[in-house]
């Protein structure tokens, strides 16, 4: 082969060997680039958590009973599907019957009235991390938009106020990547003033 005949095969493979290494950066920078979007889409717990406040809220409204115990916390669960099968238990009525909750000014509702009432049924998302256990926590807040505005929601004395008729919270814990009830259905044992939205919220 000749000297301008080697050059040029040279050459040729030299540009081959460019192209194949390039195309494989690109592919490679690719493929990292979805992995890195795949594990920011799955690692969104405010987004999880919008998906137990959905499926949740749904449970209600359809009075699926069995549906709901699914998120119930795991020591209560056994209880509290028996009191879910008495329409006349505290819990009962918490969730679904407005007319014979016993407790309060007479200003309570039931969940499922402020959920099935709500002109614009609104989920909001709130997680923030604590201090003491560094652990993740969250909080869903349903309430109807067109008369509580996100902003009321930071404010402890609006939720004193108005969280027996209009405003229904429930926390949760991110423990192994799940969202996990921290108190009872519906914050249905406290029925205390709900903690106001705090950190990252949605």
């Amino acid at each position: 082969m000749t000297a301008p005949n080697l050059t040029a095969t040279r050459t040729f493979l030299i540009s081959v060997i460019s192209m194949v290494m390039a195309c494989g950066l690109i592919s490679l920078e690719s493929t990292l680039a979805q992995q890195k979007s795949g594990a920011i889409h799955r690692n969104n717990p405010s987004r999880d958590l919008r998906k137990v406040g959905e499926t949740v809220a749904k449970a209600v409204l359809d009075k699926d009973i069995p549906a709901l115990l699914t998120y119930d916390r795991a020591d209560l669960r056994p209880a509290d599907e028996v009191s879910l099968k008495n329409t006349k238990s505290d819990l009962y009525c918490y969730i679904f019957d407005s007319d014979c909750i016993t407790w309060g000014s007479g200003n309570w509702r039931s969940v499922y009235d402020k959920l099935s009432q709500a002109h614009q049924l609104e989920i909001k998302v709130s997680v923030s991390s604590s201090p003491y256990d560094r652990q993740l926590y969250g909080s869903l807040f349903f309430y109807d938009a067109a008369a509580v505005s996100a902003k009321d929601l930071r404010s402890r004395d609006y939720l004193c106020k108005e969280g027996p008729a209009n405003i229904t919270s429930w926390k949760f814990r991110l423990e192994n990547g799940k969202w996990k009830p921290v108190t009872p259905l519906f914050d249905s044992e406290t029925r205390a003033c709900p903690t106001e939205v705090q950190g990252d919220d949605q």
